[in-house]
């Protein structure tokens, strides 16, 4: 669903993908295999490929469970050590990285406009937003992994919208892929903005919003 079939007067809640949308996900990776491999130079090069395999082998798998529809089996204990070994390698490379540019203002832009602002990654955001300095910019976090749920399944956009009393009209997600966010949030009815597709900066974006009268359609 592009912006001009957005009615934004009946829209009440914003959800926003975290991983590719806040910040740059190739430029992290090209950090991280950086710091891969300056570890490895200091002489801890067996954790430092141990790390790089095991999050490699876990991308892999949550991509076929995309593929299979996006049900997820996993417990809180797999997904905690996951994220103390994203906290050790990834965290440092996201506070160095940052957000994208203008994603600190249309945050507050879009916060200032609708009733509730919530970040819906498929995995664990916190420590990332906590990183990127976002993280008081929500009103809660939902991690599609521990509902059970990967995009492009929609069960984690109904889930929001039972936890906000929302109609699929009511809740505008906003991600960077068509495939995962853009199809979720369609077979889920709800509103759709997809970076690259719809809008390529979030000054654009912040623009885009200013210039939607309530009621009216671009």
């Amino acid at each position: 669903m592009r912006s001009g079939e957005i009615d934004i007067g009946a829209v009440r809640a914003v959800s926003w993908d975290v991983d590719g949308t806040l910040y740059s996900t190739r430029r992290l990776t090209a950090r991280f295999w950086l710091a891969v491999l300056s570890a490895s130079l200091g002489g801890n090069a067996s954790a430092a490929w141990r790390a790089a395999v095991a999050m490699r082998r876990f991308r892999k798998r949550m991509e076929q469970v995309r593929a299979n529809g996006g049900r997820l089996e996993t417990d809180d204990a797999s997904i905690e050590e996951r994220v103390a070994l994203e906290q050790a390698w990834l965290s440092p490379e996201i506070a160095a990285l940052g957000a994208r540019p203008g994603v600190a203002s249309a945050l507050s832009a879009f916060g200032a406009r609708f009733e509730s602002q919530v970040a819906l990654s498929d995995f664990e955001p916190t420590h990332k937003l906590a990183c990127l300095g976002l993280i008081d910019g929500f009103d809660a976090i939902y991690s599609g992994e521990r509902l059970g749920y990967l995009k492009p399944s929609p069960e984690p956009f109904r889930r929001i919208l039972r936890d906000l009393d929302l109609q699929p009209e009511n809740l505008l997600h906003i991600g960077d892929r068509p495939e995962t966010d853009g199809a979720g949030a369609k077979a889920a009815g709800c509103r759709v903005l997809v970076l690259g597709r719809d809008f390529r900066s979030f000054a654009g974006l912040e623009s885009m919003l200013a210039s939607m009268e309530p009621g009216t359609r671009r």
